[in-house]
């Protein structure tokens, strides 16, 4: 773990499952270098973001699943700040993919799909991704928390499996893009309304006692 007076790193061990994955699924180390640099500027823009406004970073936390910040005094935050800095993290990745892109040689063409891809999807409006607070906090300023969660979660459901049903049609007729349909699976399972784990948890939770 590294630590700075006002922000912690934390590396988990499973943060190395996805890279071996990665690695095992499409043997290409130039391109898992290209998306985890593309990665790490995209946290660093959210960070500098927060920073700007006066918002203090407690823990930055690298998992399996990809990267999370604690933000603790997140509530400081308007909803036109808060939706800035979930939208600067993309958004620097679109910006170098056009000028990497711009660039034009043959180097950085890895680089530049590379940003642009972490950036679209980051942009996908589901919610563990940054779209999907994006609409959240649209939805919110302009109705209610209530009626932003409800809108947030169909929103976000409904493309997650859209998402799901190309990449499987993509994998059975190319054989590739196995790792992206893993992925699309993962952003339906954490679309799916909670009220539907809830008689599990209550089963367990009786089970117990």
């Amino acid at each position: 773990m590294w630590r700075s007076a006002d922000v912690s790193v934390r590396v988990m061990p499973s943060a190395l499952l996805t890279p071996a994955a990665f690695l095992l699924l499409t043997d290409t180390p130039a391109l898992l270098a290209a998306l985890l640099l593309a990665a790490l500027l995209h946290e660093l823009a959210h960070y500098a973001v927060l920073r700007l406004f006066g918002v203090r970073t407690a823990r930055f936390t690298v998992t399996g699943l990809g990267a999370t910040l604690c933000v603790p005094e997140l509530h400081r935050l308007s909803y036109g700040a808060e939706l800035l800095s979930a939208a600067a993290g993309p958004l620097v990745n679109l910006l170098l993919w056009v000028v990497l892109s711009l660039i034009g040689r043959d180097g950085m063409t890895l680089f530049a799909g590379a940003q642009m891809v972490l950036g679209v999807l980051n942009l996908l409006p589901v919610r563990p991704m940054d779209g999907g607070r994006i609409l959240w906090l649209a939805a919110a300023y302009l109705t209610e928390p209530y009626t932003a969660d409800r809108v947030a979660a169909a929103v976000g459901l409904a493309v997650s499996s859209a998402l799901f049903l190309l990449c499987l049609w993509m994998v059975l007729t190319t054989g590739n893009g196995v790792f992206l349909l893993l992925g699309a699976l993962w952003l339906v399972y954490r679309s799916l309304p909670a009220e539907l784990f809830l008689p599990s948890r209550l089963a367990k939770t009786q089970k117990s006692r």
